[in-house]
């Protein structure tokens, strides 16, 4: 069977124009930074862009680095310039001058287990507001970073 790769790089402009009209795009993101909320090859995201307000403190961006790199990171702050300090929910280093131009879209829905996590709800509101605080994201990427290791050991990996 003869099988081709699929580069997010190959679509954007699809994706970009889906947007552009008012619509809305699912994907599968991948990587590991907005760990424990998306995992990364499990969960799907429904982006959509508001041209208004194009994204506000504690979404969820897609956007795209001066490198031509794709990132799905939470907006932290939003500066007067209108530019954007943003970070991974499983990082502790913030991301400072991401410019609008370069965000694509906003995650406005979260799938995972055909489940739709209400991004408006009670539970998620906790979350953030817990999560986006370096006082308590960052001793849990520390518990999780360990919790890691230890299994890693235990399966031999390396």
């Amino acid at each position: 069977m003869n099988s081709k790769e699929f580069r997010l790089s190959d679509a954007i402009e699809i994706i970009e124009d889906v947007l552009a009209d008012g619509g809305e795009f699912n994907m599968k993101p991948k990587g590991s930074s907005m760990l424990p909320l998306i995992v990364g090859d499990r969960d799907s995201i429904v982006l959509k862009r508001d041209f208004v307000n194009i994204a506000r403190k504690h979404d969820i961006a897609f956007y795209r680095r001066p490198g031509g790199q794709f990132v799905l990171h939470r907006v932290m702050k939003v500066c007067k310039d209108g530019t954007y300090v943003m970070c991974g929910d499983s990082q502790t280093v913030l991301e400072r001058g991401v410019p609008s131009t370069s965000i694509i879209g906003v995650v406005s829905t979260i799938v995972r287990n055909g489940k739709k996590i209400n991004l408006r709800g009670f539970v998620y509101s906790v979350y953030v507001f817990l999560w986006t605080k370096m006082f308590i994201r960052k001793p849990i990427k520390l518990f999780v970073r360990a919790v890691r290791k230890v299994i890693r050991t235990v399966r031999g990996d390396k």
